[in-house]
């Protein structure tokens, strides 16, 4: 289906309502329309509902004028005069009213608009709430295995120091049996080059 765009002020003047409420009316989908890129609202028509509109325009205008026309011939008179002139007062009473009821139905609309609003942001913050309350859980467990990891490491850290103590000791041991050995190896030497210096002399006595 093809729409006719028309400025929202456009759109306001020609079905005599504010500004406000045309817009309050487009955020609220009554009316198709919205703000583009340009920075101007617009209201899309078809063209069914803009001859519509603008034939009750000229309907309502030619009403006036007929109003306005009966009034002037009043006016010829006194007695008419009072008349069309409490006439015009209350023409533009009435004018003003039903401007007041375009404005009340569109707060309404907007009050309703800011309403589904706000349910969807309590809703909204709920799911925050309840997300940061997981987190919050989340991290405290994550803090209790810290903690438990923190207590396997010291654990560990006491065994390795311990097997390194142990270790060293082995190491002492080892070494000292090693030097033990090297002595009794270097006495065995002497003994063995002490047999053979006597065995020389042995040899050359004879």
């Amino acid at each position: 289906m093809s729409y006719v765009k028309m400025k929202a002020s456009e759109y306001a003047t020609l079905t005599d309502l504010s500004l406000n409420t045309v817009k309050n009316r487009i955020r609220a989908g009554v009316l198709k329309g919205g703000k583009e890129e340009d920075g101007i609202w617009y209201v899309y028509l078809t063209q069914e509902e803009l001859d519509y509109i603008r034939g009750a325009r000229d309907s309502k205008e030619e009403k006036e004028k007929n109003l306005q026309a009966n009034l002037e011939n009043l006016k010829s008179t006194l007695e008419g005069s009072l008349i069309a002139t409490y006439m015009s007062a209350l023409m533009q009473k009435e004018q003003q009213k039903e401007q007041l009821l375009h404005e009340l139905s569109s707060l309404y609309t907007l009050l309703a608009i800011r309403e589904k609003e706000m349910e969807f942001l309590l809703r909204e913050l709920e799911r925050i709430k309840q997300r940061c309350s997981e987190k919050e859980e989340e991290e405290k467990r994550l803090k209790e295995s810290l903690l438990e990891s923190e207590e396997k490491i010291r654990k560990l850290q006491e065994s390795l120091r311990e097997k390194d103590y142990l270790l060293s000791q082995k190491e002492l041991e080892l070494q000292r049996v090693v030097l033990d050995k090297d002595k009794e190896l270097l006495n065995k030497e002497m003994e063995i080059s002490a047999l053979r210096r006597e065995l020389e002399k042995r040899k050359r006595g004879e």
